[in-house]
């Protein structure tokens, strides 16, 4: 007499995580933080309420765009990936010099935030660059922006207050086509159709 074979206990198939587009995030992270820090920079509002735009540096620019960094490596989207990750370390670099390392610098702090700035517009100009190969509306977002890191820089080694008011209404225009591709992308997915264009 055989023994009748005995079946193994079921295995759950591993199932792959489905992972929601974070670039409306992303978007709108940087969008927001921008917009606020841009209101400063153009002098719409005083220079004093600087140390208030930090809440949105840290909690939006930072960790949000982090995270939504993140995610598109996860999902195998480098570019995106690498945009949203690097960013959100200027965010935090960005409210470290303002909140605690700036003030320690002496007669070399325009020069010192003047190479900060040139730093980013280096690095911003690369991923011009690579946005060249998206779209439009990434192109326009990397066009401006470089000019806000390039006119920042100047004005910051020029010492010259013109150029950094100038640098923060060109964010402001940045901030309004990121805010807008990022309502377009989340509006467009919940209407399922094309309700606001991205081009």
């Amino acid at each position: 007499m055989t023994n009748a074979p005995v079946d193994a206990p079921s295995v759950p198939t591993a199932t792959t995580a489905t992972w929601g587009d974070p670039f409306p995030l992303g978007l709108a992270s940087f969008g927001i933080s921008a917009l606020v820090l841009a209101t400063v920079m153009s002098g719409l509002i005083d220079a004093a309420a600087l140390p208030a735009v930090l809440s949105l540096a840290l909690a939006l620019g930072f960790a949000t765009e982090l995270v939504a960094g993140l995610v598109h490596y996860q999902r195998g989207e480098t570019f995106a990936g690498l945009v949203f990750t690097a960013y959100a370390g200027f965010w935090l670099s960005y409210a470290l010099l303002v909140q605690f390392y700036g003030p320690m610098v002496g007669a070399d702090g325009p020069a010192i935030t003047g190479m900060f700035l040139l730093a980013w517009a280096i690095f911003s100009s690369y991923m011009l660059l690579a946005a060249l190969r998206t779209n439009m509306t990434t192109i326009v977002i990397f066009v401006l922006l470089n000019a806000v890191f390039y006119l920042a820089a100047l004005g910051s080694f020029l010492s010259s207050t013109w150029l950094g008011e100038l640098a923060g209404f060109v964010l402001i225009a940045d901030a309004a086509v990121a805010l807008y591709a990022s309502a377009a992308i989340i509006v467009n997915t919940t209407w399922e159709r094309v309700v606001l264009p991205v081009p």
